[in-house]
């Protein structure tokens, strides 16, 4: 199964520790504050930097990030190249689009080792990252949009070094589709899993599989327990359902290939790839077809239609199986009774 693009993109610098689980050593101590907790100082000095790199984004100038990063970054030419290329995105991204603060954290872990810090998050789970011990003061500063359907969360994280706050490392991805994180859309994966609709519930984790950190140094408190339910998810629903598989119900019972998902004026649709024997050009007779596979699409897949109002159908002449190869397609919708 495979989902449509969503993402406009993602830019990652220098990240912190990626790993989900770490050994903390015993010795290791956290300074943890968060918002107003910060003094006012430091804050104010990280914001006056946050708002000089989103006016060099504007005035697309990426020498003043490369400047403000850290010395092995700024030496970094495979970095620099990768600020470039953000830049020439970034531009359009900051003139038109308004970011507000969802939370910043000042953290400085003492010791040897590393430690899991646990953060407030955004309301639907708290946040934890991995942080090396000695590195020095940390500032994260998380910006998020809001009232798009694909909603950003940008990360600034800053060290304290000798000459002042130096920039860490900076991402630009993804935090909501139609309203909600990961977490909210794993919730309602959760339902319909519980619901007995085992395939719908795993379409929505395939979308949350591909926002599943707000950062690829953050992850949500919920992580592990999310990547279970879709392991376990995947694996018995290949187990249970074999594609391709003939709709038989319909005349000439064409084959089923496989699902995919797309949105429809911001709801969540399923997509039912077949193959049709009708050239792409006869709309009806396709449409037709589609109506006879959507009729009991649902006593074979439980729950495929009635998760929306509609289910769209993908008619190819082909099995569409070769991922290098562009196939041509007529889609049709079947309204949901």
């Amino acid at each position: 199964m495979k989902i449509a693009k969503i993402f406009i993109f993602t830019v990652l610098m220098i990240a912190l520790a990626h790993a989900a689980h770490c050994a903390e050593a015993p010795a290791v101590t956290v300074t943890k504050q968060v918002d107003a907790e910060i003094p006012a100082d430091i804050s104010k000095d990280i914001h006056a930097i946050n708002d000089t790199l989103f006016q060099s984004m504007k005035d697309n100038k990426p020498n003043v990030m490369m400047n403000m990063f850290i010395a092995e970054g700024r030496t970094d030419p495979e970095l620099e190249k990768g600020v470039k290329a953000a830049y020439e995105r970034l531009g359009k991204l900051a003139k038109g689009t308004a970011f507000k603060i969802l939370h910043e954290y000042f953290i400085d872990v003492k010791g040897s080792g590393t430690a899991k810090v646990e953060l407030p998050g955004d309301g639907t789970n708290n946040f934890n990252v991995i942080v090396d011990a000695g590195k020095g003061p940390l500032y994260i500063s998380l910006m998020v949009s809001g009232g798009n359907f694909n909603d950003l969360i940008l990360c600034f994280v800053y060290l304290k070094v000798k000459d002042g706050w130096q920039l860490y490392s900076f991402h630009c991805g993804l935090y909501k589709v139609a309203g909600k994180t990961a977490v909210q859309w794993y919730g309602e994966a959760k339902s319909l899993y519980d619901n007995g609709w085992d395939v719908p519930a795993m379409l929505r984790m395939q979308l949350v599989q591909e926002f599943i950190r707000p950062a690829p140094f953050i992850q949500y408190d919920k992580e592990p327990e999310m990547a279970a339910f879709m392991k376990q998810g995947i694996t018995e629903t290949s187990r249970k359902y074999k594609f391709p598989f003939k709709a038989v119900w319909v005349k000439d019972a064409p084959e089923i290939y496989g699902l995919d998902i797309q949105f429809v004026k911001g709801q969540l649709t399923p997509v039912v790839v077949y193959v049709t024997r009708y050239p792409l050009k006869m709309a009806a007779p396709i449409q037709d077809e589609a109506d006879a596979i959507n009729s009991k699409i649902g006593t074979i897949i439980p729950g495929l239609n009635k998760t929306s109002g509609e289910t769209w159908y993908r008619a190819y002449t082909e099995p569409p199986l070769d991922a290098k190869k562009e196939y041509k397609y007529r889609s049709v919708m079947s309204k949901n009774k």
